[in-house]
């Protein structure tokens, strides 16, 4: 393989960075519910079984995820690998809608949760770093914006009307 640019082994070591999570995660789970089944077997063989099948299970998942993001990473026009990058992103809001949610609480008030629903058009541009092929691909998808919640009292109902006040006043009547 021929030497990469510095971009390009940056790229190479990201991919290889992510897989290799990927893998301990995945192995380490696989790994972990394997230790745990085998308890009928000592601690040394529970052990050696959980690592065994760790590395059985991480090596697989790394190589398939080492592979599947070097293919993305390579370029149609010229075949260079690790030369694709996204060297341009442009978000476009295409629409705005106001929503809201009401859910009854227990005590009789209501929560409301108002927002504002965005569907945003997404174009990406991806540039080769061998050979300056650019790619731009368009998505979509919607996005809450401003959520707030609020919580209306419970209404009164048979509420008691006010009674009428009534005013004693001593003016006018004769003192004895």
């Amino acid at each position: 393989m021929p030497e990469l640019s510095s971009k390009q082994a940056a790229l190479k070591a990201s991919i290889t960075k992510s897989a290799a999570i990927w893998a301990v995660i995945f192995g380490a789970i696989i790994g972990a519910i394997a230790y745990a089944m085998s308890s009928d077997f000592g601690q040394p063989i529970r052990s050696l079984i959980g690592v065994a099948l760790l590395v059985a299970a991480a090596v697989p998942i790394f190589i398939w995820r080492k592979n599947a993001n070097s293919a993305a990473a390579t370029c149609g026009n010229c075949n260079a690998t690790f030369s694709i990058t996204r060297t341009d992103r442009v978000e476009k809001v295409l629409s705005s809608e106001p929503k809201e949610t009401r859910e009854a609480q227990p005590d009789y008030s209501t929560k409301v949760t108002t927002w504002v629903e965005e569907e945003v058009e997404t174009t990406s541009t991806y540039t080769c770093a061998k050979c300056g092929d650019i790619e731009t691909k368009v998505s979509t998808h919607t996005a809450k914006k401003d959520e707030k919640e609020e919580i209306e009292p419970a209404p009164v109902k048979n509420k008691p009307a006010p009674k009428a006040s009534v005013t004693t006043s001593t003016k006018g009547i004769p003192k004895k």
